[in-house]
C-alpha cells in the first residue's frame, strides 16, 4: 500500500490537500473571476495566473468565458488592484464578470462558522432528487 501511495503522489495523481479558516488567514475577502482568454493562449495564461500569490483555484472551463479563477484577497480595494495588474500583465485576458464573497459559509461540502471553522460535514450526493446534470 505504501509503495502505491508513494507512487500515486509521485505521478501526480495523489495529493493531499488542507484547508485553513479563511479569517485568520489576513485574506478575509475572496473574489471570483470570469473571463474570456483566446484558446491558442488560454494554457500560458492560466499557468501565469496561477502563480500569483492570490490565486486559490484558476481553472478552464466551457462556454464564452473559458477561465474561472478564485482569488484571497485582503482588502475590497485589492479588487481594483489587481483587476489593474492583471489588465497590464495579462492583456489577452479579459474579465467579463466578478463576484464577491465577505463571508464563506460552505467550502468543500463543510459548513462554516463565523470564524471560518468546520462546524459540520455535508455530503454532496449527486444522484439526490432535485439535482441535474
Amino acid at each position: 500500500m505504501r509503495r502505491w501511495l508513494n507512487w500515486m503522489m509521485e505521478d501526480g495523481l495523489l495529493s493531499f490537500r488542507c484547508e485553513v479558516a479563511q479569517p485568520i488567514t489576513g485574506w478575509p475577502i475572496a473574489t471570483t473571476f470570469w473571463a474570456r482568454v483566446p484558446p491558442d493562449q488560454l494554457d500560458e495564461t492560466a499557468t501565469k495566473l496561477a502563480a500569483r500569490t492570490e490565486v486559490r483555484l484558476c481553472a478552464a472551463v466551457t462556454g464564452s468565458d473559458n477561465l474561472i479563477t478564485t482569488l484571497w484577497l485582503r482588502s475590497l480595494g485589492d479588487i481594483q488592484r489587481v483587476e489593474a495588474e492583471l489588465a497590464t500583465s495579462l492583456p489577452q485576458l479579459t474579465l467579463t464578470d466578478r463576484a464577491v464573497t465577505l463571508r464563506a459559509v460552505k467550502r468543500m461540502g463543510c459548513l462554516l462558522s463565523e470564524s471560518g471553522h468546520i462546524t459540520e460535514v455535508v455530503p454532496i450526493d449527486p444522484w439526490a432528487p432535485g439535482i441535474s446534470a
